[in-house]
């Protein structure tokens, strides 16, 4: 085997939040370059093993039925805002108009069906019939976009607190009005045929850097939230290498 045959070698790469600084193997990155000037990185793991890509294939590739199995994570590090004020702002949305956060049934908590708790996550469903009726009154018609079922804005939302109340995850996803549009047998992904694929924005926090977590995946695969937490947390952790000195 010559060099140009050779398989490609993932190599570690330094990146940083804030002062804290990490050594992760380039694969785990969708350009496997770390970060870019502005300090974004974005972090690709493909579910179920919640392992990276092979060293030298795209993020991209395999076609859609390996595309949808993409898990990805894009850490922010918060030295303006604490990280909890930035999750809590998932919950409470930060709208100018107090009447539309009392009266919106998409936006105030109290107006969606919370329901019984879905794996360890307490479930905030968005309520169509108010949701239509809320905008037939303020409109006079509820055909329109933000009553549409596949809205970003119609989302239902799942959350977990911890032992004193506080928020330490919020998941939104597609409305379950929507088909999933795969399934899960033995373990592996399907496609069915179906238009629309419902996905999920997974936020929560890695405190010790300071850092607030968005994480995007198929609807589907929400029930592994707590093991997607773990192994980003543990990415993290086993890649730390040390703290730059304070100023």
């Amino acid at each position: 085997m010559n060099a140009a045959d050779a398989p490609a070698q993932a190599r570690p790469v330094e990146v940083d939040l804030g002062p804290h600084r990490f050594r992760i193997a380039s694969n785990y990155f969708d350009i496997e370059r770390g970060q870019d000037a502005q300090g974004f990185m974005r972090l690709i793991l493909r579910w179920p093993e919640l392992a990276p890509l092979p060293p030298g294939v795209h993020y991209l590739s395999g076609g859609e039925s390996e595309r949808i199995r993409n898990i990805d994570i894009s850490p922010t590090y918060l030295d303006r805002v604490p990280p909890q004020t930035r999750l809590d702002r998932e919950w409470i949305s930060n709208v100018d108009s107090e009447q539309e956060l009392r009266e919106n049934p998409t936006l105030n908590p109290e107006l969606r069906i919370k329901a019984a708790p879905v794996d360890g996550l307490t479930p905030y469903y968005t309520d169509f019939a108010k949701v239509d009726a809320y905008y037939l009154k303020r409109y006079g018609k509820q055909d329109l976009p933000a009553t549409d079922r596949h809205s970003l804005f119609n989302n239902d939302w799942f959350v977990a607190r911890d032992a004193d109340g506080t928020l330490t995850t919020i998941i939104k996803c597609t409305a379950r009005e929507e088909p999933d549009g795969a399934r899960i047998v033995d373990g592996r992904l399907e496609l069915l045929d179906a238009p629309r694929l419902p996905s999920c924005s997974h936020a929560f926090l890695l405190p010790k850097y300071g850092t607030y977590v968005q994480v995007s995946y198929l609807r589907l695969f929400m029930r592994d939230w707590q093991r997607i937490e773990q192994r980003i947390r543990a990415i993290f952790d086993d890649g730390h290498i040390g703290d730059a000195p304070r100023r």
